[in-house]
């Protein structure tokens, strides 16, 4: 079914556009935006509120609002898991990356390893983080247009360009507040479209309590999966662990997330938003699964999916929005906007630290000598490029869509080994550059392997059925339902008439992707700690405390004093403050801060 939008829709879906736009023109009015600070950083004087909303509405993209959706309405509620995984990263980041990264006043994290291991790691920290945006925000320009295209027959390249112009004009004109800004303007839009879905779902079942009884009859009522096999996809464990340390990677050691946390006006606001924001991300992902739990009571028994009415689970969102809402006038251009929303959010962010990247790692150490003003330009012409850049990957994903899922897949991949790196540098002091090196690298190909035999291997997981027993005939052709269809989840389920391997799907392959992150993450740390100690390790006391993560010190200090000395407490902390000197700005470090 493909219902077109209507005039109203239109100019519903333009206005929210053009709003968007105005923010950027507002923070850019007046002369604002001349100096890098104010730029990448906002001067560093941002409110935590702005800033927490930011985080959590550049953390839930479109693949939440489209993704997480259709994955519990194909496969169950058990990825609500994510909300009490949110306790490791809240204290791991808030407590251990944010006092490192503030003190040390940086713009672009990745200074921190050019201070800790060099110019070279530096570098490739920087470039992997790279790669990883300009994939994984050219799949989440694509993905939403492919989505509306197949239900509203909205045109693709029309949304891509739409998203990526509207995104690269006001975070170039306006720079990191018109992005702030224009988040929290685009997260009441992106929660309507949950909580409006949610209510009118309810509505048509007879409540809430309807909703889950109707999810429990039809084998959905599962919430909690205690079984240890780290193949299940969305066990307690898995989850619980897995993307704990996913999240860990994202709010602790990537450009997007960090940045926002630069932007407040002290180290203690800056923690606050780490746990807050966190704490919200967790209730978003929550919100997205009881979205999914009420789109299924909404079409138990007649699944658009199984009889071919959308051809892709990730479709469903934008399909039960038009299901809807169709014959309330601006009401389907509004609640699409909410796919838009959930889009620009995380392409503005996206292309903010992009930019940051690139001109603080490559471009200020080559060219010392530019004035503040030419570097906010340049700054500026490197934030228009990167927006070429990803609507051209997003065309590309629309020409060759089945590397697609493959392109996703690697996207995973690439935060373990940044989460590594970064837990060498702050935890370990003997750690040195080739160790930082040598694990990166190990733990980049060991999870392509493993991804690459995944996909030849798919591993197996049995979806609850869809049911098609009470459509409609003079709606659906049932006759012509593909019994397979239920099967064809992107990234989620196989179709069990693949031939495979029994012995090798069975074993390394088959592991959850939830734990790509953790896996890889490790590898770079055991790797690198053993090259470091072969090839000679960093001396803890020429270590620049600074550079060390304050718990770790507090932790390793309560050790026996015979131990002290082989720990982190062979970094010659004092409680004396210390002045230092790096990138050119002096500070003090105060080790027994309160934090």
């Amino acid at each position: 079914m493909v219902a077109y939008l209507s005039a109203i829709d239109y100019v519903v879906l333009s206005t929210f556009l053009l709003l968007s736009a105005a923010i950027g023109i507002y923070h850019a009015w007046g002369g604002r935006q001349r100096t890098a600070n104010e730029y990448l950083l906002a001067s560093r004087s941002m409110h935590p509120v702005p800033v927490t909303i930011s985080v959590v509405v550049s953390v839930l993209s479109a693949v939440t609002f489209l993704g997480t959706t259709a994955d519990t309405y194909i496969n169950g509620p058990q990825y609500w898991v994510v909300l009490p995984a949110k306790i490791f990263p809240m204290m791991i980041v808030a407590f251990s990356f944010v006092p490192v990264f503030y003190k040390l006043k940086l713009t672009s994290i990745f200074e921190y390893l050019g201070m800790r291991f060099g110019r070279a790691v530096q570098l490739l920290g920087m470039a992997l983080n790279c790669v990883y945006l300009i994939l994984y925000l050219g799949v989440v320009v694509y993905g939403p247009a492919l989505a509306l295209n197949a239900v509203t027959g909205l045109g693709i390249p029309g949304s891509i360009l739409a998203a990526g112009v509207v995104c690269t004009f006001y975070t170039t004109i306006g720079g990191i507040k018109a992005v702030l800004w224009a988040d929290v303007f685009q997260s009441g839009i992106f929660l309507a479209g949950f909580l409006v879905t949610i209510i009118a779902s309810c509505i048509h079942v007879g409540g809430l309590a309807e909703v889950f009884r109707i999810n429990a009859r039809d084998g959905r009522g599962t919430f909690v999966d205690f079984r240890l096999d780290p193949t299940i996809r969305h066990s307690f464990w898995t989850v619980f662990i897995g993307f704990g340390f996913l999240m860990t990677s994202y709010t602790g050691t990537n450009q997007i997330i960090v940045q926002r946390f630069m932007t407040c006006r002290s180290l203690r606001q800056s923690q606050l938003v780490a746990c807050f924001g966190n704490l919200l991300i967790g209730v978003g992902e929550v919100i997205a699964v009881l979205t999914g739990f009420c789109m299924y009571a909404y079409y138990a028994g007649c699944d658009p999916y199984t009889v071919g009415a959308v051809q892709k689970s990730d479709q469903l969102m934008a399909y039960i929005i038009i299901d809807l809402f169709n014959r309330t006038p601006g009401m389907s251009g509004f609640l699409i906007s909410a796919v838009f929303s959930a889009s620009l959010s995380t392409i503005s962010s996206g292309i903010n630290a992009l930019a940051t990247m690139v001109g603080q790692d490559v471009i200020k150490p080559r060219f010392p000598q530019l004035t503040d003003r030419k570097f906010t330009v340049i700054l500026k012409l490197v934030s228009v490029a990167f927006g070429f850049v990803i609507i051209v990957m997003a065309f590309l994903a629309s020409k060759f869509g089945g590397l697609l899922q493959i392109v996703l897949s690697l996207v995973g991949i690439l935060n373990g080994p940044i989460l590594g790196v970064f837990t060498l540098g702050i935890y370990l002091p003997w750690s040195n550059s080739k160790g930082a090196i040598g694990g990166m690298i190990t733990a980049f190909l060991v999870g392509v392997w493993l991804k690459i035999g995944a996909l030849v291997y798919p591993p197996s997981s049995q979806a609850p059925p869809l049911y098609v027993d009470q459509c409609p005939i003079d709606v659906f052709n049932v006759t012509d339902i593909d019994t397979t269809a239920a099967y064809r989840v992107l990234g989620a389920t196989s179709d069990p008439a693949v031939e495979r391997d029994g012995e090798v799907a069975t074993t390394i392959y088959a592991l959850s992707y939830a734990y790509y992150t953790l896996l890889t993450a490790v590898i770079t740390v055991v790797v690198g700690l053993v090259v470091s100690l072969l090839t000679g390790p960093t001396d803890p006391a020429k270590i620049n405390p600074d550079l060390m993560s304050p718990v770790g010190h507090m932790l390793c200090c309560c050790l026996p004093k015979r131990h002290r000395d082989k720990t982190l407490c062979g970094v010659e902390y004092s409680d004396d403050a210390n002045d230092a000197s790096i990138g050119g700005e002096a500070f003090t470090l105060e080790v027994t801060e309160k934090l």
